[in-house]
């Protein structure tokens, strides 16, 4: 025999039923034949199809106490869907200040190392490179340069 009966599911106090049209030797959350609709009882919130149950129950099936009750529910009342939350809009980003940073200011804020004389001093990887010969920027200045020497 058909069964219009409720299946748990959810997690932990926070349960969701679904309607659910099942053979009546079938387990209460086992299998079932279709899902006709959910109700959450913690927010009070009942959406079912009425254009199956209405099949469902022309074909012979039976409902338990709790699913006809809810279906008299929601054929009295309408679905009751949930109502999706208004976020008010994000704030706009603060406008960005630069700091102006002088050599020996000291702090970890300047050269990441705190004050001294190592704080201007390149880091372990980096060679000092001694300032080479002005390159010539075009070939015009290479030539000039050429005739100069």
């Amino acid at each position: 025999m058909l069964m219009l009966r409720l299946a748990r599911a959810g997690s932990k106090k926070r349960p969701v039923y679904h309607l659910v049209a099942a053979d009546r030797r079938a387990r209460r959350d086992g299998r079932f034949i279709e899902n006709l609709g959910y109700y959450m009882p913690s927010r009070d919130i009942l959406v079912l199809k009425q254009d199956r149950i209405d099949h469902w129950l022309s074909v012979g099936a039976q409902t338990t106490e709790t699913a006809g009750a809810l279906i008299k529910k929601a054929r009295r009342y309408g679905n009751q869907e949930p109502v999706a939350k208004v976020r008010p809009a994000p704030p706009p980003p603060a406008p960005k200040v630069e700091e102006s940073r002088t050599k020996g200011s000291g702090g970890k804020g300047a050269g990441g190392k705190g004050a001294g004389p190592k704080s201007n001093a390149k880091s372990k990887g980096e060679a000092k490179a001694e300032p080479a010969a002005a390159k010539p920027e075009t070939k015009k200045e290479a030539d000039t340069s050429a005739a100069d020497a």
